[in-house]
């Protein structure tokens, strides 16, 4: 019996694909974004067996994804990657990718299934259009390298030495002197405000103060890796319901030793007794004594309905430490307070809604 068109196609199929020939697709026009032309290449490896009806199908989905493809028998122990080159405003980005026995295409952290060429598809058009690294969104460190991300955290660990309450956000933010190739964009902010008090502490970075004055209206900054390769800050409006830590720059971080060696100040035992002290002039009154900044998420208190300037605190004769007073002053109010450090490492605590964990009646 002669084989089926089909069958004889697949077998010959076989014999170019272990001498390593290529199975070339028509090649992709360049992309062209924000000055960068970008060309995507994809290379994959087979064993000696390879996958010729998977091949088939690939090339198939490659010309119509228009993006150049050659399937080829690995080199000795050759690995997946994605690679960039850049000359002058051309990128090359090149994907050395695995055909396995089942069809799928394997690359870094991902694979793709024949059955579902179309995420395949989507990936490379991110590529061509971000470079190597793809997508930001989504990525650990905000998408960025490593060595953009430590430029980045840099720049904004420089300190602000004046104290912004009073001024409109707009004037605060620009007095912050960031980098004019960061694009900034303050157009976004909305009706200007003015800046409360205790939203930022004197010698605290860029970084942290930029995002606690973001929070004055509710918006955040996250760093953004544009198609040319270049790092920018967009401001934005945090999704509901998303951890805002992993989506967008924190107001502080978390400490990287225990809290003592953070704040020491902080744990040093004096005599207390207040009897309905205003609330706001014992956070001032702790600030002074310890030198470590007290800071209010006014936004977040605002949602709740706490005014700050209502509250007092009351506490019977005793010694403590100025940490355990400052859990005595919010608690009582359905507040937390939370010790951070800038990204220069000074440390502040920012005082919080606490959150309320929805119960699940299942």
């Amino acid at each position: 019996m002669m084989p089926s068109s089909k069958s004889c196609r697949a077998l010959c199929l076989v014999p170019l694909l272990l001498l390593g020939l290529a199975a070339e697709s028509k090649a992709q026009p360049r992309r062209k974004a924000t000055g960068i032309r970008t060309t995507v290449r994809v290379e994959l490896l087979t064993d000696r067996r390879g996958a010729p009806l998977a091949a088939q199908r690939w090339a198939r989905a490659f010309e119509q994804f228009k993006v150049s493809l050659r399937i080829r028998r690995g080199i000795g122990g050759e690995r997946t990657a994605v690679r960039e080159k850049i000359t002058g405003r051309n990128r090359q980005v090149t994907v050395i990718g695995k055909l396995d026995r089942s069809g799928r295409i394997l690359v870094p952290g991902k694979s793709f299934s024949p059955g579902n060429p179309t995420a395949l598809g989507t990936w490379l058009k991110e590529l061509g259009t971000f470079g190597a690294k793809g997508n930001p969104n989504g990525q650990p460190a905000f998408g960025l390298s490593e060595g953009q991300f430590n430029s980045l955290f840099e720049t904004l660990a420089q300190p602000v030495r004046s104290n912004l309450a009073g001024k409109p956000l707009t004037e605060a933010i620009a007095s912050l002197g960031l980098p004019a190739s960061l694009g900034l964009d303050l157009s976004r902010l909305g009706p200007d405000v003015t800046i409360p008090p205790r939203t930022n502490g004197q010698g605290l970075s860029r970084g942290s103060t930029l995002a606690a004055l973001l929070a004055v209206r509710g918006l955040a900054f996250r760093p953004q890796r544009t198609p040319a390769g270049k790092v920018e800050l967009q401001i934005l409006k945090p999704p509901a319901g998303t951890k805002t830590e992993t989506t967008t720059w924190p107001v502080g971080w978390p400490p990287r030793l225990s809290r003592l060696k953070t704040a020491r100040p902080l744990f040093q035992i004096v005599p207390v007794e207040l009897e309905e002290a205003a609330f706001l002039d014992v956070v001032d009154a702790i600030t002074k004594k310890t030198g470590v900044p007290m800071l209010i998420d006014h936004h977040a208190l605002a949602a709740r309905k706490i005014d700050p300037a209502k509250l007092t605190v009351t506490v019977p004769p005793k010694k403590t430490s100025w940490f355990q007073l400052q859990k005595t002053a919010t608690n009582p109010h359905h507040l937390t307070r939370d010790l951070r450090i800038d990204e220069a490492g000074k440390p502040f605590v920012l005082v919080t809604p606490i959150q309320v964990k929805p119960i699940n009646r299942k």
